[in-house]
């Protein structure tokens, strides 16, 4: 079985929802209204806010690019800047307990137009719909991953891959009682602040 980091932080994890509608409400903004900044539907938000629905780590950065906050107000994010990971050392991002793994396979430099992450959705884990701009590439590593695009259904298995256009819509689940661990590489809105960050490491 893949293994998808040896190194897992020991900090208690924030709650995503709880920080989402201080977030919100700090900036005096209804759900009507943030649903229109991020492109996330209302019902899907106050689902968010109460811990019922877990965001992907590409709604949550629109969501922080929407209230003009970094990533990591919601979550630890590694602090990855260089061209270089290393395999023994990278660490587990985390939305939120119980929900999927990501561990950050890209770098970091301006002008970067895609993001590549090794993610692990958890034995009988289902995904949001999402629909937004980019193209996504999906190599499965280990495991059975079931994708809906566009109203199709695709069943793939360890060594499958699949490509599509983002601004369909699209879920994942894992049918089975293990975890599935896929590839994923995307240009969409993933890391919306990485040029940002990237520009500012290379000021320092």
């Amino acid at each position: 079985m893949t293994t998808l980091s040896n190194k897992t932080s020991e900090t208690p994890r924030p709650v995503v929802g709880a920080l989402l509608r201080t977030a919100r409400r700090n900036r005096d903004l209804t759900l009507q209204e943030l649903s229109s900044l991020a492109d996330l539907s209302v019902g899907y938000l106050s689902q968010v806010e109460r811990d019922i629905a877990t965001p992907s780590l590409g709604s949550l950065s629109r969501l922080a690019a929407a209230l003009e906050l970094e990533l990591g107000h919601f979550i630890s994010i590694p602090n990855t800047r260089g061209l270089t990971t290393s395999a023994k050392d990278r660490e587990t991002i985390r939305v939120r307990e119980g929900g999927m793994t990501y561990q950050q396979l890209h770098g970091e430099f301006v002008g970067a137009s895609f993001s590549a992450f090794l993610i692990t959705l958890p034995a009988g884990f289902t995904t949001e719909t999402d629909q937004h701009f980019g193209e996504e590439f999906i190599e499965v590593r280990s495991g059975r991953v079931i994708f809906e695009i566009d109203g199709q259904t695709y069943d793939l298995e360890a060594g499958d891959t699949l490509h599509f256009r983002s601004d369909l819509r699209h879920q994942a689940r894992n049918p089975e009682n293990f975890d599935a661990v896929v590839f994923w590489l995307g240009n969409g809105p993933t890391f919306q602040q990485r040029a940002e960050i990237a520009a500012v490491a290379t000021d320092e």
